[in-house]
């Protein structure tokens, strides 16, 4: 009985391992590395009053048909002018990057609130299902010397609690397309990885 007992209790501990996501560009919980880079490859424009524009599918689209149950990208400025803003092609440090989650609650497709906390709000009416949506951001802070005004890219989802996650680096890639590619710190440029 010894002899089958420790194989067993082997194979059920390696079984039981922390899977690893370090470097894994499709896992939920691999950062984008700081010192990585972001390149711009066609010049953007940023209509007037606006600060940003959205990535979905690998095309720029305006924010009312992003899907928001999907990878999605936001690349924003730091200040709103009342004329069109232009970003030309650049690389852009990436010297921070976080991973946020924030709520929402929603009835019948009616966004009600936004608030930044660690739980779910539920609010139960009558012709609404009050669910409470997740919205899991991935933000990272970029740095140009030839255009300061350019803030940040937030990629993220929305899901229900139970079912969300943080967009992976290969999901990020696909909502960016050819537009903005991303070269991670420490390694090859996507173009040479095997």
């Amino acid at each position: 009985m010894k002899s089958i007992a420790i194989p067993l209790l082997a194979m059920l501990l390696v079984g039981c391992q922390t899977p690893s996501y370090e470097g894994n560009e499709k896992s939920p919980f691999f950062l984008v590395p700081v010192g990585s880079t972001l390149k711009l490859t066609r010049e953007l424009i940023i209509p007037a009053n606006q600060v940003a524009v959205y990535l979905q599918g690998g095309e720029v689209i305006p924010s009312e048909r992003i899907n928001q149950y999907y990878p999605h990208c936001k690349f924003e400025l730091l200040r709103r002018l009342d004329t069109p803003q232009t970003v030309q092609p650049d690389n852009f440090e990436i010297t921070q990057a976080v991973q946020e989650i924030g709520h929402t609650v929603a009835l019948d497709g009616l966004q009600l609130a936004r608030v930044s906390v660690g739980i779910g709000v539920h609010i139960g009416m009558k012709g609404g299902d009050g669910s409470s949506l997740q919205a899991y951001s991935t933000r990272l802070t970029l740095r140009s010397p030839r255009q300061p005004n350019v803030f940040r890219l937030s990629c993220g989802q929305e899901a229900l609690p139970h079912e969300g996650e943080h967009v992976s680096i290969s999901e990020m890639r696909k909502a960016l397309g050819g537009v903005i590619t991303l070269e991670l710190a420490g390694r090859a440029p996507a173009a040479t990885r095997p």
